[in-house]
């Protein structure tokens, strides 16, 4: 219980942590959020010597993710896949019928089937175009969700001081079956939660000079402190490799393999396991919304899902809420854009 209680800054027990929203018809309610996550923090964070996108390169990037969008799409639907715009894609697509002005990323959601038979499709038609990342497929990935690239261009992350194959992505978050049974859905949560923490963990270790000095250019000394102890966290358990955690993570991600079950949860998502579970004929049904001029799938009941993540999701957030993506040089989006850096 004391683990549970450092893990996710709660004095609840385990059990009381099922998905709210979705649940109305349960006694179910909450989400897990750990106190020592960083996901958000790094969305409003700046750092010395990161790029910032002016808005003709903004532009640029938004185009060239929609380019994206339609070739993931395309496979889709030549297969009868499903997926759905996901995160402040599904927003952009509500509230703006496209790209949020500011936006500088896209997601998409896919149930754990359609995923499985997605992958190996798109990089038969596509892996001349794209590096195809994935937790289980690609040495030195460590990320636990999977993300589309796009070759000769360059969007380098803060997860990517390892990767020579940063280009411009989209992320592809799978929706996992979870159990019907309470208590195996419970353990499956605690499983994915704790993993996926020491996964960020471990990461924050190998990049600990990177990420000390984001936390230093940040000048909040509690980032530091949280920064600090992840490191020290991730030092502890640095005997094992990278790539053996995630695999393990993305194992038990998707350990049930019901594709018919109540509940799916999108255990990579911005509020974990607990805080993403959701009825599945809510979010994997789907309905066509405008997307900057194309028809894009959504969750059929999508107030549900935006309200979730977002709450008020039609009120505009004030300037300091805004949450943008920390991107590294080189940053190009065409092989002359490259030539024209390197020539500087």
């Amino acid at each position: 219980m004391y683990i549970w209680r450092r893990l996710t800054g709660s004095r609840r027990s385990a059990s009381s942590f099922v998905p709210k929203s979705s649940m109305r018809n349960t006694k179910f309610k909450g989400r897990c959020t750990l106190s020592l996550s960083t996901v958000n923090a790094f969305k409003h964070m700046e750092s010395a010597g990161n790029v910032v996108l002016d808005d003709k390169q903004l532009a640029a990037l938004q185009k060239t993710l929609n380019m994206i969008l339609a070739d993931i799409i395309s496979v889709c639907e030549e297969n009868n896949i499903t997926y759905t715009l996901g995160g402040g894609s599904a927003l952009g697509a509500v509230r703006h019928h496209g790209f949020i002005p500011w936006d500088d990323d896209i997601d998409i959601n896919m149930p754990r089937r359609d995923y499985d038979v997605f992958i190996p499709l798109f990089t038969r038609k596509f892996g001349w175009k794209y590096w195809i990342h994935t937790p289980q497929g690609t040495k030195g990935y460590n990320l636990l969700l999977s993300r589309i690239r796009l070759k000769g261009t360059s969007v380098v992350t803060r997860e990517d001081f390892k990767n020579k194959e940063a280009g411009a992505f989209i992320d592809l978050f799978v929706m996992e079956n979870t159990f019907n049974n309470a208590l195996a859905r419970n353990l499956h949560g605690l499983a994915c939660c704790g993993l996926g923490f020491l996964v960020s963990c471990r990461k924050f270790y190998r990049d600990r000079k990177q990420m000390m000095k984001m936390a230093a250019d940040s000048g909040e000394a509690g980032m530091a402190k949280v920064f600090k102890m992840k490191i020290a966290i991730g030092f502890l358990i640095s005997f094992i490799s990278l790539d053996t955690l995630v695999r393990i993570g993305d194992n038990v991600n998707r350990i049930c393999k019901n594709d018919h079950s109540k509940y799916v949860t999108v255990p990579t998502g911005r509020k974990y396991f607990f805080g993403e579970m959701y009825l599945r004929k809510d979010v994997c049904r789907t309905r066509k919304v405008l997307y900057d001029g194309n028809l894009y799938r959504v969750p059929r009941n999508i107030d549900l899902y935006l309200k979730n993540l977002y709450g008020d999701y039609m009120k505009l957030p004030s300037p300091d809420q805004i949450e943008k993506h920390i991107f590294f040089k080189p940053f190009y989006l065409s092989l002359e854009e490259k030539s024209s850096i390197e020539k500087r």
